[in-house]
């Protein structure tokens, strides 16, 4: 009998005690728990990653019906194509003292090889002519060091409403992208194109910025299948907006992003570029390659400047170009945050120029530079030109162009004095050159070999660069993505 009372004491026991700790939980006091025990962060090694760039497809009008599309429109007041002839150059480099990778290109979403890349000795080059989809360039690392590969997109268009001339530089996949041009105003149009050269999904955000501030969009959630590409036409979404700057956010894959920029004055072409992606927001942006014409169409020449966070601030723009510094009248101004600022360039000598941005805040930043729109009785052409992360790094080019390599260095408070640049063409030939502080050097193409790329050899961060291509009176502006740098271990902590 006493042991049964005894049970019996116990289990009442327990049950008040577990009462007890029901109710402190029930009144918000939590019973201490175990110290979680730190467990120290490690370096793990990791294998190199391939190169992979993703290029531009071709031009297509606003009013070309994308796969799946259920609207029509009548052909009476449909725009006029023109014929486009457009080619793909890839090149691959030397990163340092080891070889150069081999690289292949393929359509987006296919496994076949369009092309190859075939190294011999220090470079690799390759040309694809019409392609009919968007190619996708990839190097896998050699010796433990990331490819130095190039690729780039070039489209001349004679007649019709996409004429002009388009060059743009094969984009690396990122989590994010901010693209500084572009307008949706009557007679514009906007094309957003993102692609995905994944093998998941990828949720891309995008949101967009214009001259009154932060736009609402009409969506801007977009799922972009792996393998694919995926097309938004901004002025359907966001009409009027005479200035655009656009950033892209992708969860579950990694996207690039492009804008296809055309314009028509009345019934006369005024212009067609792709706009791709620059650096993200900083308080220094750097924007090389800005070729004006000192006259007329120095006028419609703008750098477009945007605060997208919640505060604004002050704006200093100094242009560096072949005599050194040069005053911008308006380069000294204020952003208001989210709103998109175009700073004239007119009144400028003609020449190359080189902007370098100061902000108080992050900003990011882009220029354009047109022909013949000062002249509203004829066609007109007008090429979008990103910042640029200065240094090293290859450049392909297409065939049978005309233009002349900018170089600059862009005064950063830290190092003083002129930089000495080495520039490669593929064909073997190598020069070496000294640009001054501050100052802008062009160097016309001919006088570089007959390169199918370019590779320019610098350790002064400093040094910003681009292509200028010309072709009569249409214009275009290549800048190089710089290089994959290398990375053999990446921090992990357990959390």
């Amino acid at each position: 009998m006493r042991a049964v009372l005894a049970v019996l004491g116990r289990s009442l026991l327990a049950l008040v005690l577990l009462g007890t700790a029901g109710a402190l939980v029930a009144a918000g006091t939590e019973l201490p728990s175990p110290a979680p025990r730190a467990v120290p962060g490690r370096a793990v090694a990791v294998p190199p990653a391939p190169t992979v760039l993703v290029c531009p497809g071709p031009l297509r009008l606003p009013t070309e019906l994308e796969p799946g599309d259920d609207a029509a429109y009548d052909p009476q007041f449909d725009t006029a194509p023109g014929e486009s002839v457009g080619q793909v150059a890839a090149i691959t480099a030397r990163p340092g003292d080891g070889p150069a990778a081999d690289a292949a290109l393929a359509a987006l979403g296919s496994e076949e090889v369009t092309a190859q890349v075939v190294a011999a000795g220090e470079t690799g080059a390759v040309r694809v002519a019409q392609p009919a989809a968007p190619l996708v360039a990839r190097a896998d690392a050699v010796e433990g060091v990331p490819a130095w590969l190039a690729a780039t997109l070039h489209v001349r268009t004679e007649d019709g409403d996409l004429r002009g001339l388009v060059g743009a530089a094969c984009q690396r996949p990122a989590a994010q992208s901010w693209l500084v041009g572009g307008s949706t105003e009557l007679g514009s149009s906007a094309r957003l194109v993102l692609q995905n050269p994944g093998l998941t999904p990828a949720a891309v955000t995008v949101r967009m910025w214009g001259a009154s501030g932060p736009v609402e969009l009409t969506g801007g959630e977009y799922l972009v299948p792996p393998g694919s590409e995926r097309i938004v036409l901004l002025e359907g979404l966001a009409a009027e907006q005479a200035r655009v700057v656009v950033q892209t956010t992708s969860v579950g894959g990694l996207v690039t992003a492009y804008l296809q920029d055309s314009r028509l004055v009345g019934l006369v072409p005024a212009g067609v570029d792709d706009v791709v992606a620059g650096p993200p927001p900083a308080t220094r942006q750097v924007v090389a390659g800005i070729a004006l014409t000192g006259g007329e169409d120095a006028d419609a020449a703008v750098l477009r400047v945007v605060a997208p966070g919640d505060e604004g601030g002050a704006v200093s723009i100094t242009l560096l170009g072949p005599e050194g510094p040069v005053a911008l009248p308006g380069g000294s101004t204020t952003v208001a945050p989210g709103t998109v600022l175009d700073v004239p360039l007119s009144g400028i000598a003609a020449g190359d120029y080189t902007a370098v941005v100061n902000a108080d805040v992050p900003v990011v930043a882009g220029a354009m530079v047109s022909r013949g729109a000062g002249r509203p009785e004829d066609v007109a052409d007008r090429a979008w030109v990103p910042a640029t992360a200065a240094g090293a790094g290859p450049l392909a080019l297409p065939e049978g162009v005309t233009g002349r390599l900018v170089l600059s260095v862009a005064p950063d408070g830290e190092t003083v004095g002129r930089s000495t640049v080495v520039v490669e063409s593929s064909d073997g030939t190598s020069k070496e050159r000294v640009v001054g502080e501050g100052a802008t050097l062009s160097l016309p193409l001919d006088d570089l070999g007959d390169p199918e790329g370019l590779v320019v050899r610098t350790g002064d961060r400093r040094v910003a660069w681009a292509v200028v291509l010309e072709d009569g009176d249409m214009v275009s502006v290549l800048v190089p993505v710089p290089p994959l740098a290398a990375q053999d271990r990446v921090a992990v902590e357990v959390r």
